[in-house]
């Protein structure tokens, strides 16, 4: 987000610029979706596409088209195939570089509100065909803006309200054009509802993971910025009460640690009746049972209590409220990513590999390559 707040006010102040973004990747590559490069017309550069001579082209190409160029998609193969361990050793990354005047600074700001706390949007850009660089933003209930042909705006905007609710950007093809969707809304939030000893420990961990942490218990005694000083909102209020103020989104989690049952099945569905998209309640599996009849008794939709991460956390034989507290923030990053939780160790048949070479005649210190 910082390399778009620069390239608006640089633009306020009448620079020209160029911009570099990956938009796709196939395969291992040194950066994500979403990595940018700013570009000025000397060719000084802020932000990394991950180094290397792909950036490089890419920043040669961003300052040919400062001030005058045509938007451009590009594919890097960075390599391909296996090495002799069966790894891949390389992939493609695919980057749309275009040229920013001044009529860049309308989707510019709209990203930059959206991630500092306004409206979420979806900056949907064509980055491929005729339309190339024009761009259409759809927010949960505006659209400002144009791809400049009917069924590609509403295949936008079908497409920018399907990354807003799954909270990841994504290249579509529709047609001869390519579209860049990407959605930008406030940093991720946790809604901690109880403040004992384990919503103690995940507000810690919460603010040293950059969230915007809220604490919420009915006990004033408990509910304080004294005993919550990592948090930036403490409230003491009954914990549907303060979830039916609060503005929770997809990127929220909320974690249920009430003290008593019926007090985790009133703030379990308050928070199911938010879009947050991770709702988790701590406790023991038949309590997760008891609280999901309940809630299926009361009407809730089974596909929706089927969301609810309880018992809660990943399996990591979590035992003090910081154990726990790591459990559940791990899970909720792993689904966030859409990562699959398992361990990175090497497996049997690489380590054997490296047994075998270890005891070769004339076997030396291998060198790990360096980082693409």
């Amino acid at each position: 987000m910082q390399i778009l707040r620069e390239a608006w006010q640089r633009l306020s102040l009448g620079e020209r610029l160029a911009l570099a973004t990956v938009v796709g990747t196939r395969g291992s590559t040194p950066q994500k979706v979403g990595a940018r490069v700013l570009v000025r017309g000397d060719g000084a550069s802020l932000g990394t596409l991950g180094g290397g001579a792909v950036e490089a082209e890419a920043i040669r190409e961003a300052a040919l088209r400062v001030g005058w160029g045509e938007p451009v998609l590009r594919e890097y193969a960075l390599s391909s195939g296996t090495d002799e361990w069966g790894l891949a050793c390389g992939g493609t990354m695919i980057v749309f570089i275009e040229p920013l005047e001044e009529q860049a600074m309308g989707w510019l700001r709209a990203a930059a509100e959206a991630a500092g706390g306004g409206e979420p949007v979806a900056v949907v850009a064509a980055v491929q065909g005729p339309q190339a660089g024009k761009r259409l933003l759809v927010g949960e209930r505006t659209l400002t803006g144009s791809l400049g042909e009917k069924a590609l705006d509403e295949q936008a905007v079908a497409a920018g309200r399907r990354a807003l609710g799954e909270d990841r950007a994504e290249l579509v093809a529709s047609g001869s054009a390519q579209l860049f969707v990407e959605p930008f809304a406030p940093a991720p939030a946790l809604v901690i509802l109880g403040a004992g000893h384990v919503g103690k420990a995940l507000a810690g961990l919460g603010k040293l993971l950059d969230l915007r942490v809220t604490v919420v218990d009915d006990r004033p005694e408990y509910a304080t910025a004294e005993r919550f000083p990592e948090a930036d909102e403490v409230i003491a209020a009954p914990a549907a009460d303060a979830v039916a103020r609060l503005r929770i989104g997809p990127r929220t989690a909320v974690v249920v640690a009430m003290r008593n049952q019926d007090l985790d099945h009133e703030a379990s569905a308050a928070a199911l009746r938010t879009p947050a998209r991770y709702v988790g309640l701590i406790g023991s599996r038949r309590k997760a049972i008891l609280i999901t009849e309940r809630l299926l008794k009361e009407g809730m939709p089974a596909e929706r209590v089927a969301e609810l991460r309880s018992p809660i956390g990943l399996d990591i034989g979590a035992r003090t409220p910081a154990e726990i507290a790591l459990a559940i923030l791990g899970e909720w990053i792993m689904l966030r990513q859409g990562a699959g939780g398992k361990p990175l160790q090497l497996d049997a048949q690489h380590r054997a590999k490296a047994a075998a070479r270890a005891e070769a005649p004339g076997a030396g210190r291998g060198v790990e390559p360096a980082e693409r």
